[in-house]
């Protein structure tokens, strides 16, 4: 089965990409220190473990929202301090796969400075021929990426973030393969709690199909006032339930990273403009099942 994207839901943003020092010293070698934890969170998957010692402690998160290869990544800890607010880190999931850009926000975990990862990241980019069919897919349209195979899972030995940090952290994870399985086992446990038929969301004919434009979801004036007068940026994940007839039934915030306000203008939005074309399950019937998604707020020149 191909792996099944989704797409952003954008309101105004303008990435920036800031210009930095090339890195000058070796890159920051950091072993793990503790096991790999899997957190069973209510809506969501977390893989977590804990990498170096002293000064140099840093947090590998690896949250998954779906059963799909793609999952959002965020490292905490005081070697990944820096100025820039917003921009794409180069991420490489060595040795083999190729680098890829990710968009960050700068943020925290806790009392720790943290890289905010605000799209789904897997441990190879697209091929060439996938960025192509991205590049020109029509609006509305749904690319589909061929599934990693296992082995190259395996093959994982270790996650380097570079710019914008000052020095280059390489993170030595060792094998990926088992720790990804964990978390996709998680991810079973998950949809069963969500009403959804696991085996038949297997093989799907069709997932639920935006009956219009995502983006037109979601308006600027839905920008909670209170936040916009303070120019409180969010990143908000969250989930439809959608049922056979392809009405969003239900709106579930399974992440956000600003207050309340965001999650009830979210909800509040969706469930008034959203449409669909239901879920077909492999013998084309329409069958309930969910879509998923996450809204950046963020106000320009911020």
């Amino acid at each position: 089965m191909k792996t099944r994207r989704f797409s952003w839901i954008f309101l105004p943003v303008f990435a920036a990409l800031a210009c930095t020092p090339a890195h000058a010293k070796e890159p920051l070698r950091l072993a793990a220190s503790s096991n790999w934890h899997v957190d069973y969170g209510a809506d969501y998957c977390r893989l977590a473990r804990q990498y170096g010692e002293g000064e140099n402690i840093v947090f590998a998160f690896f949250d998954k929202f779906g059963p799909d290869e793609g999952f959002r990544i965020t490292i905490a800890g005081k070697p990944v301090r820096t100025d820039v607010l917003k921009a794409d880190a180069w991420v490489q999931f060595g040795p083999s796969e190729a680098k890829q850009p990710l968009p960050f926000l700068k943020g925290n975990v806790g009392k720790n400075a943290a890289l905010l990862f605000s799209s789904d990241a897997r441990i190879a980019p697209p091929s060439d021929d996938e960025l192509k069919a991205i590049k020109d897919k029509k609006e509305g349209e749904w690319i589909e990426l061929e599934p990693i195979a296992a082995k190259r899972y395996e093959a994982i030995q270790h996650l380097e973030i570079g710019k914008p940090l000052r020095q280059t952290i390489v993170l030595e994870t060792g094998p990926l393969k088992r720790p990804m399985e964990s978390l996709d086992k998680c991810i079973d446990e998950l949809l069963t709690h969500w009403g959804i038929d696991v085996e038949k969301h297997k093989n799907l004919k069709r997932s639920p199909v935006p009956a219009q434009n995502p983006g037109r979801w979601i308006y600027s004036s839905d920008y909670p006032m209170d936040m916009l007068q303070i120019g409180q940026p969010a990143l908000v994940e969250f989930r439809l339930s959608v049922n056979e007839d392809g009405k969003p039934t239900a709106c579930h915030i399974q992440a956000t990273t600003r207050p309340k306000e965001f999650d009830d203008a979210v909800c509040k939005s969706l469930l008034r403009r959203a449409a669909f074309e239901p879920a077909l399950d492999s013998d084309g019937k329409p069958i309930a099942s969910y879509w998923r998604s996450r809204v950046r707020f963020q106000i320009p020149g911020i």
